[in-house]
């Protein structure tokens, strides 16, 4: 491994890292890349003939674009990368190899894998020629997880990329499990129940900040940001130098305790309450109705649109409008209408999900908005959210 030239770049502030290694070297790596991050293990089926291609060209020993990875700073090392000198990053990068991300060059890695694997059956002479010959790596070494991301979407923009979902699972994957003040983001287990305040399916946070970048509630075309010079403008406001994913969470959670605290946990009683359900509640715990897919991505959409409007600037002013939220009447007569506003969703919508997602975003849109008249107010913001939600399926 040989440093060639580094470059710092400002606009996320990494240094930029131009290195050569042959592809023995690049393999052990890859494998370990590939092997510690199951998210990064898909492979594109897509395409089989340019890669066929690819595998021919590269056991004659041709020279193929470099292979974009990043090493972040993990909890916000404070080392000064531009500073070090050639051995000690080079010291770094080896102490840290399990914590490598591949940004761009999946595929090729992929490739040269089964390259591998073929000439492995074929030659050992071939395999070892192969193994001996050189390939240009670039490393982003220093760059937070956010960073990591906006590199990742201007690099792979006019390709057919991982979509932003399927990256952002990558570069938050080791927060599955690990506690963060109190939360905890557990993996997908199918028909699992969430019974603790402050657990949360890491697959639907993954969906609300999808949400939060895409400002957009519903499922959409996740290619179309790729290709949209706006979507990304929205992506380089924010502070790279932030973890806006860690930020999001927090803010969401400081939400939910809020919520659980004022309605002094509360919990749905079918028989001495008064409503009126067709099917089942949302949920019978005012947190079990905030820790679904439906809310954290009206959450995300809606705190987006928010600051596009320049009606809100960050999560912390997030944070205190939630400090400053009461309940001036029963503290469950709001949540007994946002299940009965649910309950009519579900049983007029074709799309429940995509409804409930819509009717979310209106509600926080509501709640946070200060020119509005369900400003901070819980009741108000469940009506009026419900009626901004009917304009727009009427």
């Amino acid at each position: 491994m040989e440093i060639t030239s580094r470059i710092t770049d400002v606009r996320i502030d990494a240094e930029n890292i131009f290195m050569e290694m042959n592809y023995e070297r690049y393999l052990k790596i890859a494998k370990k890349i590939i092997g510690n991050n199951d998210l990064q293990r898909r492979r594109v089926k897509s395409s089989n003939t340019v890669y066929s291609l690819l595998r021919n060209d590269l056991k004659k020993g041709c020279l193929i674009p470099p292979i974009v990875l990043a090493l972040s700073n993990g909890n916000g090392s404070e080392t000064n990368f531009h500073e070090l000198p050639d051995k000690h990053i080079l010291s770094y990068i080896n102490e840290n190899i399990d914590d490598l991300v591949i940004l761009d060059g999946l595929q090729r890695t992929h490739t040269i894998l089964e390259v591998e694997n073929e000439l492995a059956k074929e030659s050992v002479e071939a395999l070892e020629i192969f193994y001996s010959n050189k390939l240009r790596i670039e490393l982003y070494l220093g760059i937070n997880k956010f960073g990591i991301l906006y590199r990742m979407l201007t690099l792979n923009t006019g390709q057919t990329p991982m979509s932003i979902r399927h990256q952002i699972e990558i570069l938050y994957k080791n927060y599955i499990d690990y506690d963060m003040n109190g939360i905890r983001l557990v993996r997908e287990v199918e028909g699992e129940i969430i019974n603790e305040i402050g657990k949360y399916k890491f697959k639907d946070v993954v969906d609300g900040f999808n949400s939060y970048l895409e400002r957009n509630e519903l499922p959409i075309d996740r290619f179309e940001l790729l290709n949209n010079i706006k979507g990304l403008e929205k992506l380089s406001e924010e502070n790279q130098r932030r973890d806006i994913f860690k930020d999001f969470l927090e803010s969401y959670h400081h939400f939910v305790i809020k919520v659980d605290s004022l309605s002094q946990q509360w919990e749905l009683n079918m028989e001495e309450d008064d409503i009126n359900l067709i099917g089942q509640p949302f949920g019978k715990k005012a947190y079990k109705i905030f820790n679904k897919s439906q809310a954290l991505t009206g959450y995300g959409a809606a705190l987006g649109k928010l600051k596009d409007f320049n009606i809100i600037g960050s999560f912390e002013q997030v944070n205190s409008l939630i400090d400053k939220m009461e309940l001036e009447e029963d503290s469950s007569k709001w949540l007994l209408m946002l299940l009965t506003r649910l309950d009519n969703i579900r049983g007029n919508s074709k799309k429940i999900g995509n409804a409930q997602r819509m009717y979310f975003q209106y509600f926080f849109r509501e709640l946070f908005n200060p020119d509005g008249d369900s400003y901070l107010n819980f009741v108000r913001a469940v009506e009026n959210g419900y009626h901004k939600y009917r304009s727009q399926m009427d």
